[in-house]
């Protein structure tokens, strides 16, 4: 087994990357920057009127919305955390893969039920989309790279 180890400088001296867990990182970075993005409509009323179309609502939702935004930060922090080091907290991939398609099911369901129009979430299934692909690619690329 053979893993290839880059060295540059950086501003605070040597620092290492290992190239096989580069989309690890990179899988972790985009999540993380897309998590802390997601916490604006869950935190703000005009986000989510303006994302979701939102309008008026309780302030049941609005508390089940903010337990929800409160994972959603620790979740920006796990995976902050991951990608310090990918290959050791890989597992953290899969886990997000999980969340993902939790969080696509809810959507779906609302759409269903007619709380949030089809229209809206078609960027955010996009987006979606390709962070699952590009978390499960990357987890599935680290392992096989650990395996050989």
């Amino acid at each position: 087994m053979t893993i290839k180890v880059l060295r540059f400088k950086g501003s605070d001296g040597d620092a290492m990357f290992e190239s096989n867990g580069r989309w690890l990182r990179i899988a972790f970075t985009v999540g993380a920057i897309t998590d802390g993005v997601a916490l604006l409509p869950m935190v703000l009323p005009s986000a989510a009127r303006m994302l979701w179309g939102l309008e008026d609502m309780p302030g049941s939702f609005w508390f089940a919305m903010y337990y929800g935004a409160a994972l959603m930060l620790g979740w920006t922090g796990l995976l902050v955390w991951a990608a310090i080091r990918p290959i050791e907290r890989k597992f953290v991939a899969v886990l997000t893969a999980l969340v993902i398609a939790g969080l696509m099911v809810a959507e779906a369901s609302a759409v269903v039920v007619g709380v949030i129009a089809p229209r809206r979430l078609i960027p955010i299934a996009a987006l979606q989309s390709i962070l699952l692909v590009l978390f499960v690619a990357a987890y599935r690329g680290s392992s096989a790279q650990h395996r050989s």
